[in-house]
């Protein structure tokens, strides 16, 4: 089980020759210009595709639908869908046999690497339980929603399980195995965490604010009139506020792991939700029961009081930011409240209608406006607990595997990491069209930097090109001690695309590497630029070998794993593997 804390990113040490070295000798210095000038001409063309879930009135999937059937804007202009596809894998009768005894498309083991080669739109599925806002009165039902909801995803997609335990934990790899991931959930429902100590605080303020109306019109004048309360509730505010930033935080960076991957990209964040303005219901509970003319009080304005006492405490800013990032990743959010009715509970504790009625909304207002928010933003759903949280949660899964997707090209004046509103609507009336409402396109290097993290944490590789890492069987040690691990890159020259220039072909690679150490921390993903330059009357027999690039890596105590990715520069195509080093030296 890996635990690691990415809010605890530390960079890799990779000592690298300032002149990378090729099979046949490294590039000398005049070719250098020379080889930016020919590889500044590439020009690739890219689709940016939007997966599109289309429901009915009852919320039920709609399939049949064709490209003409659907409208896509791009910042407010209509676009021509160069691709269409549509899947609709999860449709028909739901069938309610165990997965153990459902037919399987394929048989046999095969390997994660040849599952994930099969198709560019297979399904990335990450379950991220935070336990840390999930109590033990309503895990049981979570953990038992979410099986449900495994047993329904379809046979080919990857699913891997990641909590928050404080901080990040990857439980797995991503699997194909459903009975694997249930294995995990059943163990992980056991992780017990501490009371939650904001929770029974704000279950104290409330308590408190009810003994200040029962006791008459003398009590509730001192006690509005006193300024511990207000102290209290705005203190407890702030409390939940960066407890909010920490949380969303977490699920930006889970997020973010995922930006390299091919095909759909889904997250299903299980907790009890992350309250937009935490201080809101008590601070309302507060001004109806103690100020006005009748306790002595002059009426208060409630924004501009509200805003000066508990106010500032507002994660709507973090909020819109997070929906940001992972549209920027490419992922759509499934949130799940595993709770639903946060302000039942302090209902007992408020005794006059309105103020309760008030109180309770806005409670419950702020717990769910959050996660609903991102979830819509990127295309998912949000989910209240229910007695039907199993259900929901079900029919959830039916409709994000029965989508389409709809591609169109960039213009030519688009900018890497430029944001780009979307807007997609159908033609038939009575339907209901959920996609991400923004695209970003990925800045230079990004989506293979975030392959190569997908690699390491989860060992999403595919190794197209077929390069390999060779490390030594033993590490040497610099005098300062630390290991250093050299690693022979062998990358196949037919696998590249050469370019003629003058009386040689030039290639270009990019190198990227990042380490985990034992708790599972990965290492900031480092670029390293390789350049190969053939004369021509070397080429075909270049074409027979292989290029070798010798990385000397400087590991830390406890690293126990190294992703490695290759891209050539020239065609774009990426490759990725994983290497377990912990094992070759002691010092590791």
């Amino acid at each position: 089980m890996i635990r690691p804390s990415l809010a605890a990113y530390r960079p890799l040490s990779v000592l690298i020759s300032l002149l990378a070295l090729a099979a046949f000798g490294p590039l000398p210095a005049a070719s250098q210009e020379e080889t930016t000038n020919a590889f500044g001409e590439i020009v690739r063309v890219e689709v940016v595709n939007v997966d599109v879930v289309v429901t009915d009135r009852s919320g039920q999937p709609v399939v049949g639908l064709s490209q003409d059937d659907f409208e896509l804007r791009v910042d407010g202009k209509v676009v021509p869908i160069t691709n269409f596809y549509a899947d609709s894998l999860a449709v028909g009768a739901r069938d309610t046999r165990p997965a153990a005894e459902r037919p399987r498309r394929e048989e046999g083991f095969r390997t994660v690497e040849e599952v994930a080669a099969d198709s560019a739109r297979r399904a990335h599925v990450i379950l991220l339980v935070d336990h840390t806002r999930l109590s033990a009165s309503h895990r049981k039902r979570a953990f038992e929603a979410l099986r449900e909801a495994v047993n329904r995803l379809d046979d080919s997609a990857l699913i891997s399980v990641v909590g928050i335990e404080g901080g990040i934990v990857f439980y797995s790899d991503f699997l194909f195995d459903h009975q694997a991931v249930h294995r995990i959930l059943d163990e992980i429902s056991k992780v017990s965490l501490r009371t939650d100590l904001s929770e029974t605080e704000r279950r104290r303020l409330f308590g408190e604010l009810a003994r200040g109306q029962s006791g008459g019109l003398l009590a509730r004048s001192t006690l509005a009139n006193d300024q511990l309360i207000i102290s209290q509730i705005r203190a407890y505010a702030e409390g939940e506020f960066h407890r909010g930033l920490t949380t969303l935080d977490q699920i930006r960076q889970v997020a973010s792991t995922l930006t390299g991957l091919p095909g759909r990209k889904l997250l299903i964040y299980l907790g009890e939700g992350v309250p937009t303005r935490p201080g809101e219901g008590l601070y309302v509970a507060y001004r109806n029961r103690f100020s006005g003319p009748e306790m002595g009080m002059p009426h208060q304005d409630f924004n501009s009081d509200y805003t000066r006492s508990v106010g500032r405490f507002d994660l709507s800013s973090s909020m819109k930011e997070l929906a940001k990032a992972v549209n920027r990743a490419g992922v759509t959010l499934y949130s799940v409240d595993a709770r639903g009715n946060h302000g039942g509970e302090i209902r007992s504790a408020l005794t006059e209608q309105g103020a309760t009625s008030e109180a309770v909304s806005k409670v419950n207002e702020n717990y769910r406006e959050p996660l609903e928010y991102a979830s819509k933003a990127t295309g998912g759903r949000f989910l209240e607990s229910s007695g039907q949280l199993a259900d929901q949660l079900v029919d959830m899964i039916v409709g994000l595997q029965t989508y389409y997707s709809l591609g169109f090209a960039p213009p030519a004046d688009w900018q890497s990491g430029s944001q780009h509103d979307i807007k997609v609507t159908t033609r038939i009336k009575g339907l209901d069209v959920s996609h991400r409402e923004e695209v970003v396109l990925p800045a230079e290097d990004e989506e293979e930097a975030g392959a190569t993290l997908a690699a390491l944490l989860y060992q999403s590789v595919d190794n197209r090109i077929g390069f390999r890492a060779l490390p030594a069987q033993k590490t040497l040690t610099r005098d300062d001690g630390q290991a250093v691990l050299p690693v022979t890159i062998e990358i196949p020259i037919n696998q590249l695309e050469l370019l003629p220039n003058a009386s040689q072909h030039l290639g270009s690679v990019t190198i990227y590497v990042a380490t985990k150490d034992h708790r599972g921390n990965p290492g900031q993903v480092q670029r390293i630029p390789f350049h190969l330059a053939i004369p021509d009357d070397k080429i075909e027999e270049a074409r027979a070998n292989a290029a070798h690039y010798q990385l000397p890596l400087v590991l830390q105590p406890g690293d126990q794993q190294v992703a490695i990715g290759i891209r050539d520069d020239t065609t774009g195509r990426f490759s990725s593997l994983r290497l377990d080093v912990g094992s070759l030296s002691p010092q590791l």
